[in-house]
């Protein structure tokens, strides 16, 4: 059977502008300030998801590093790359790519959550401040975008499945 994509032509274009808006929100909310660390109410530092990784690496909490970079780097674009597989992937290829996507789905806020444990982590009453920056508005909005991506995606791969039974 043909893909997805030759199945529902016409949800194409729709879902290319939602995943084409969902890695654009993930690479901003990557790159962009996502929150502003204020120590001892004297010295304010500004640090995005890549920086404060790079920051962490740097200061030897490479393991930690190394979470974060899973689940909001790695995790995230791999969701992304796998919807546009399942998308246009012939049906025999989809499967298996289709039970692995779905699992990932309840997953999802994963990435988000790592972030806020790491924020809420270094709160330190009045020595350290935080304040959310808009790379973490647009990190959450690329999660939910890749979230509803994979719904409206599972919707059309359920439908072609009950279209093709007898």
């Amino acid at each position: 059977m043909s893909s997805l994509a030759e199945r529902f032509p016409r949800r194409t274009i729709g879902l290319a502008v939602l995943w084409a808006a969902a890695a654009l929100a993930l690479a901003a909310g990557l790159v962009l300030p996502a929150v502003r660390v204020t120590r001892l109410r004297l010295v304010d530092e500004t640090l995005s998801v890549l920086s404060g990784i790079g920051a962490l690496w740097r200061d030897g909490a490479w393991p930690l590093a190394i979470v974060i970079a899973l689940f909001s780097v790695a995790f995230p674009v791999a969701k992304l790359v796998l919807a546009a597989w399942l998308w246009f992937a012939p049906l025999r290829q989809r499967g298996r790519l289709h039970r692995l996507a779905a699992g990932a789905g309840k997953w999802s806020m994963l990435d988000v959550l790592v972030v806020a444990i790491v924020v809420a982590s270094m709160q330190g009453g009045f020595l350290v401040r935080l304040q959310p920056e808009i790379g973490i508005y647009l990190f959450a909005a690329s999660t939910l975008l890749a979230t509803l991506l994979t719904r409206l995606i599972d919707r059309c791969q359920h439908q072609a499945e009950t279209d093709r039974a007898p």
